[in-house]
């Protein structure tokens, strides 16, 4: 049994480890801390990829320095662009004038890109050029600026595809995605949802002035039923329903009614294996799930991962020794880390990344 950890990161803000899934994320999260590397977040909408952007940004050395966030899907390209690198718009009194972008406010602190991949091509090569030298130019000025800034992406989509498809930069998707967080949605760790319900309604009693209700052992067993694909968001919106209704009955009728209620629970399996985690089976009928393309492609799958990681552990995670075992290219090497959502052992991780926290050549 797992003693739960609530660890604050701001007035509002908490990261929550109640099971074996995000103690491995906190621990993960605070290896990369102590280091400068680029790290990409990956996980569902709402499963807290922007939570656990700022969990490494607080347990880091630059956590006395500001944490920006910049959604890149939300503004124009040149709203974008300008957004990041600021812009300078003239000469006056002999010096140029212009407006900092979120890299010179930021700092010596981090700043979080989500959902980098929707830049347009010209910030992303730009975004490029900045991880390969560590400068960058305002948009219509000419001096180079230092950056010193640690850069977090998170992202919910599928990035090979995005890369495939010509929307993202080959280059840039492995600058970005030698190191990768995947936040796993709500329904792989159902253990933590009464914790998570607690904790919440805790927060807006206190920010509302009301008294908590109750949560019954019935509500938090239909809530550990539901599969919750809003994640962590979806849980906050249903917490603040019913501490206004006061209703338990009807807040259980509410998700007993709907078709993500009771999806991938049977055998005990509780979210945590391949029917619960919406990456294999979950969703299929018994007769596909049956069926024997399947599990000729499961037991591909399975192989193909063993093999890559024996191969890893064998070269203590040198990369590119590892892709000269398996015989396949480095490129094609990180791709296949990514899918499978391989993770360097502590150990291995030290000695991949210099004592300046730069991933070292191999």
């Amino acid at each position: 049994m797992y003693q739960p950890e609530i660890e604050r990161i701001s007035e509002e803000l908490y990261f929550v480890a109640a099971s074996p899934a995000t103690r491995r994320l906190r621990t993960q999260a605070e290896l990369l801390s102590q280091t400068d590397v680029p790290v990409l977040v990956t996980g569902e909408q709402g499963s807290g990829k922007s939570t656990t952007a700022r969990l490494i940004h607080a347990l880091s050395l630059r956590s006395s320095f500001p944490f920006m966030e910049v959604k890149c899907a939300a503004l124009t390209p040149d709203l974008l662009e300008s957004e990041l690198f600021g812009y300078e718009y003239g000469i006056v009194s002999g010096r140029s004038e212009g407006s900092p972008g979120k890299f010179e406010q930021c700092a010596k602190g981090t700043i979080l890109l989500e959902e980098f991949e929707a830049m347009p091509a010209a910030v992303q090569a730009r975004l490029l050029r900045l991880l390969e030298t560590g400068e960058f130019v305002r948009s219509g000025g000419r001096t180079p600026l230092r950056a010193d800034v640690r850069i977090i992406v998170a992202t919910a989509s599928d990035l090979e595809t995005a890369t495939a498809e010509k929307r993202l930069q080959e280059e840039l998707f492995y600058r970005l995605s030698a190191f990768e967080l995947r936040v796993p949605p709500l329904r792989e760790r159902r253990d933590e949802i009464p914790l998570l319900l607690g904790h919440i309604m805790n927060r807006l009693t206190r920010r509302y002035g009301v008294p908590a209700p109750r949560l019954s052992t019935s509500l938090l067993d239909v809530c550990q039923h539901y599969t919750w694909p809003g994640n962590l968001r979806e849980l906050e919106n249903f917490a603040k329903r019913y501490l206004a209704q006061a209703d338990e009955d009807a807040a259980m009728r509410e998700l007993q009614s709907n078709p993500a209620y009771g999806a991938g629970v049977k055998n005990g399996n509780g979210g945590n294996g391949k029917h619960g985690n919406g990456s294999t089976t979950n969703g299929h009928s018994g007769e596909e799930r049956s069926s024997l393309k399947l599990l000729v492609r499961n037991a591909k799958w399975d192989a193909e991962r063993a093999a890559i990681a024996e191969a890893l552990e064998q070269t203590h995670w040198n990369r590119k020794a590892a892709a000269r075992l398996l015989n396949v290219s480095y490129r094609a090497l990180l791709y296949k880390i990514q899918e499978y959502h391989l993770v360097p052992p502590a150990d291995s991780l030290s000695r991949m990344l210099g004592s300046d926290g730069v991933e070292q050549a191999k």
